[in-house]
């Protein structure tokens, strides 16, 4: 103990200043121990302060004159015993968890310099469970008793540091000021000084709220006022032995001691009679206005009082009670500050309140804590476990306790060892306290979090079956028309498509094999282009007239978007598209989950007969609002059960389909292979549909060619795989919104846009980088020359370098674009000028928050989508050539302002001379 320990009398400012650099000293010396060193020295501390509990007990109920010495001693060993036992392998030094599944590690390290702040009701056992709290994390401590226990508190700082000390722990870890220097303004400097880092303040009203008034952190207790309900199904025996108990502990001076007991009417009577025979006086008339008038003295409990046994407290406001009394008590009704048993008490006082029933006992309970304990302490006497619950719902206490002494209970003794060991019992904020819990070691920790890049789980998600190749389709619809294991069989299938599947004779078939299968079978054929929420709910009606339960969605991407959007809101009326299509950053995190689908209509099948959407293997639905603006909904649970991908339907597609649909899926597979998401399993996906893609298009175009259109047909199919999996990017979300207002075809939209979207994403420093744990630097251009290459655009040494490669890509697009005859420019494809620019702000912020944006593999800015919009309107060159030509304009305006200028000041500064001549002249 030394130097820390040599008797200062009336320190000074620079006394206590000094005492505290003294701990900042050890503290930096502390925090450079290992685990080892730690627990050696908290063990040490616990074994030293526990052989002292009898004499540290002596001591405190000798200068307090309160409580008894006999409790005392047992809270100081609690303070010892149960800290020791329930923190002795608790790692609180370096690494204390690591999650290597997860790339996750927790650092502990000290806080610093702790001011604790100690109490005149627990002086010693609070000094040893802060000092064991510090010790066990490395922290220094400079101690503030309370004036009236001062030199106990002392001591028993003093016995923990040099146990410390002895064990390893740096010289004046920890410090206590005396009986002579303590006052409020040494507590003031104290708790305000820089070398104070957090203060542990236990202790009464004002000194709390003087810790936290200082700026420090701190972490303080509250009043407490503990109601006590008893209810009819109770172990009257068990409640009665529990509550004397628990309030003749330290003469009830405990702040999670019993403060009132509420009892319900069915048991009022036994109850009060079984505390009677425990020693409970109960005190009516002048005998109980006289203790209320000494409890309570300006509106708080008489410090005279606390503390106190019941027979001294009977004898001071001369009130005869038995010789065997240990608890005074008298019945109430009113709760407030003229009740003074409503009041806490802080000594072997009770109120008792009678309750009707234990609905009311629950009201006047929380009363009761709300008047002068709330977020402390409330106990409950029942056998019934749902009362347990719906009192601790309805009663703001941080501490419910059942069937136990709440004195001992809350600060975690044998009565449930799951309860932290403390004497500092945190309030929570209604009671102005920073925690609620009761504190330990953990509070007094700085927690870093060391998070390792980390790639989640990812998944390939498809439809459980495909069936493929043309004439496929009565063999898939037979074999999805089986019975399932269990013998059930699906028997009403309902058809989904538009007019002209219904006049190209293609829902007759599908109906006619579905019939021959043994299904009632209906036909929904209300489907139009680009499907709103008004064909969804005329589809929900007929689902609800026909009540099927399989859907067949037949068509391009329309019906199959349709049909997955109806049987969602057929399931779930309840669903807004708003919601269905809420956005989000990571899909397992998405703040409006989306419902399981399959309840009523248990498969979905999708038979497509056109090549490009893919909507029959992802787990996408474009639906437009009643306003007109198109949402990308997304979930797994909108994927199809089976995809049936059978060609002969393809066999009438008029070529501006085929041109539209295949080029949309050329963006499908090239936004899939670039995407932050991209994968080896979407990868080889979106690279074979390319290649299939670029070679069969114009054959399908041209000639109609079957073998090439089915050849289309897979490979539209084959980038549904990828980008299910791997999602899409902006050109779709730059698609989504500009198809929205100027109905443009999605295809051709995708594809004017696609080639300004690949330059904008081919850089290698982005102004932002797309946002995901397997993206872990620029490598889009990578990609797109990957795909180039896939291609042979380097084979006749005109693109070697990957930039090269991108513009070959680039030029290749637009090639086949050309060559399907369509437009290249938005202006090309009949958009207006004026009407596109009005629209353009709004379309790039719209764009910029589509689902698809942020998959993309650079993060735009919606300036830098205005740009591209821009670009795909006019097309680079024409841009380039506008914008040159009104640089001229500016320039050629700019020289016809200056000469205007130049003529002013020369007239001017001719006005001014004949001025100053006329001036000289007068």
């Amino acid at each position: 103990g030394g130097r820390a320990w040599s008797g200062r009398r009336h320190l000074s400012a620079e006394g206590v200043a000094a005492m505290l650099a003294k701990a900042k000293a050890a503290s930096a010396e502390f925090a450079k121990m290992d685990q080892e060193d730690v627990d050696r020295i908290f063990v040490n501390i616990a074994h030293a302060a526990n052989k002292q509990r009898l004499p540290l007990a002596v001591a405190a109920h000798e200068e307090t004159g309160m409580g008894l010495m006999e409790d005392k001693v047992l809270k100081n060993g609690v303070a010892c015993e149960l800290i020791l036992d329930r923190f002795r392998d608790v790692k609180t030094c370096g690494i204390i968890e690591r999650d290597d599944n997860h790339g996750i590690e927790k650092v502990a390290n000290p806080m610093g310099v702790v001011c604790c702040i100690t109490p005149t009701t627990n002086p010693t056992s609070t000094a040893i469970a802060k000092s064991l709290f510090c010790a066990k994390t490395r922290n220094a401590a400079v101690f503030l008793p309370h004036p009236k226990a001062a030199n106990c508190t002392k001591e028993a700082v003093k016995i923990c540091h040099d146990a410390g000390v002895a064990a390893g722990a740096p010289e004046g870890f920890l410090q206590c000021l005396g009986s002579e220097d303590i006052s409020r303004d040494s507590s003031k400097f104290v708790m305000s000084h820089d070398d104070v880092n957090v203060i542990l303040a236990t202790g009464g009203p004002g000194m709390v709220k003087a810790s936290y008034s200082v700026g420090k952190p701190a972490i303080g207790v509250g009043s407490g006022n503990a109601p006590i309900l008893v209810d009819e199904t109770a172990d009257l025996d068990m409640a009665v032995g529990s509550i004397v108990l628990g309030k003749t502990f330290d003469n009830g001076m405990i702040c999670a001691a019993e403060q009132s007991v509420v009892a319900v009417d069915e048991i009022y009577d036994e109850l009060k009679a079984k505390f009677e025979a425990r020693g409970v006086c109960f005190l009516e008339g002048k005998d109980k206005e006289a203790l209320g008038q000494y409890l309570i003295k300006d509106g708080r409990v008489n410090p005279d009082i606390v503390g106190r046994s019941a027979l001294d407290i009977a004898e001071t406001i001369n009130v005869e009670v038995p010789k065997n009394t240990v608890v005074l008590a008298a019945e109430a009704t009113e709760i407030g500050e003229m009740e003074p048993m409503s009041h806490e008490k802080l000594s072997p006082i009770l109120g008792l309140y009678r309750a009707s029933d234990f609905k009311d006992g629950v009201e006047i309970s929380r009363r009761l804590t709300e008047f002068g304990g709330i977020g402390h302490t409330a106990g409950i006497y029942t056998s019934e476990q749902k009362r347990v619950e719906a009192y601790a719902l309805e009663v703001p206490a941080g501490r419910i306790l059942h069937n136990v002494p709440t004195s001992l209970a809350a600060i975690g003794t044998a009565f449930n060892f799951n309860v932290e060991p403390s004497f500092t019992l945190g309030v929570g904020t209604k009671a102005g306290s920073s925690v609620s819990s009761n504190v330990g070691p953990m509070n007094l920790l700085n927690i870093t979090t060391v998070a390792t890049r980390e790639e989640h789980t990812e998944w390939f998600n498809n439809p459980p079956k495909v069936y493929f190749n043309r004439h496929c389709l009565e063999d898939a619809l037979r074999d999805m028309s089986k019975a399932n294991s269990h013998g059930e069989r699906l028997e009403r299938a309902l058809i989904v498509t538009d007019k002209t599947m219904v006049s190209l004779g293609h829902a007759g078939r599908v109906k006619d094999i579905m019939q021959r299968q043994g299904f009632q079978v209906a036909v929904f054929d209300e489907v139009q282009p680009d499907p709103n929420m008004e064909t969804v709910r005329d589809g929900i009606e007929t689902c609800e007239r026909f009540r099927p339960d399989v859907m067949i969605c037949l068509g391009g991407g329309s019906p199959m978007d349709a049909g997955k959007f109806i049987r969602a809101l057929y399931e779930h009326p309840e669903l807004k598209i708003e919601d269905a299509a809420s956005r989000f950053v990571e899909l397992r995190k998405r703040t409006q989950p989306f419902p399981r689908l399959g309840s009523k209509i248990h498969k979905l099948l999708c038979v497509p007969t056109s090549s490009g959407t893919a909507s029959e293997v992802t787990p996408f639905a474009v639906i437009t609002d009643d306003d007109g603006m198109k949402h990308p909904v997304f979930s797994y649970q909108l994927t199809p059960d089976a995809a049936i991908i059978d060609a002969t339907f393809c066999e009438q597609l008029p070529p501006s389909l085929v041109a539209n649909a295949g080029v949309d899926a050329i963006t499908h597979a090239t936004e899939a292979f670039v995407s932050v998401a991209s994968n080896e399993f979407t990868e080889t996906h979106a690279l074979k549909a390319i290649a299939m893609l670029f070679e069969s298009l114009p054959k399908s175009f041209h000639k109609a060619d079957a073998r090439a259109r089915e050849t289309v047909h897979h490979a539209a199919t084959l980038a549904g795989l990828a980008f299910a999996n791997s999602f899409l990017g902006i050109t779709h979300s730059l698609s989504h919104k500009v198809g929205a207002v100027f109905h443009t075809p999605h295809g051709l939209t995708n594809a004017i846009l696609m080639p300004h979207v690949i330059r904008y994403n081919a850089n290698d420093s982005p102004t932002r980088m797309g946002i995901y744990p397997g993206y872990d630097h620029p490598i889009a251009k990578q990609r797109y020359a990957a795909i180039a290459r896939s291609l042979g655009l380097d084979r006749d040494g005109k693109a070697k370098t990957d930039d090269e490669l991108v513009e070959a890509y680039c030029a290749k697009i637009i090639e086949l674009m050309r060559d399907l005859n369509m437009p290249l420019t938005f202006r090309d494809a009949g958009v207006s000028e004026s009407e596109f620019m009005r629209q353009l702000d709004d379309i790039a912020l719209a764009a910029f928050d589509d689902q698809c944006t942020p998959a993309n593999p650079r993060f735009p800015l919606v300036s830098e989508m205005k740009e591209i919009l821009i670009d795909a309107y006019y097309g680079v060159e024409m841009r380039a050539k506008a914008t040159s030509d009104i640089e001229a304009q500016e320039e050629t305006s700019d020289s016809l302002k200056q000469q205007e200028v130049s003529e002013s000041t020369e007239v001017e500064e001719k006005e001014k001379k004949a001025l100053d001549r006329r001036a000289f002249m007068f």
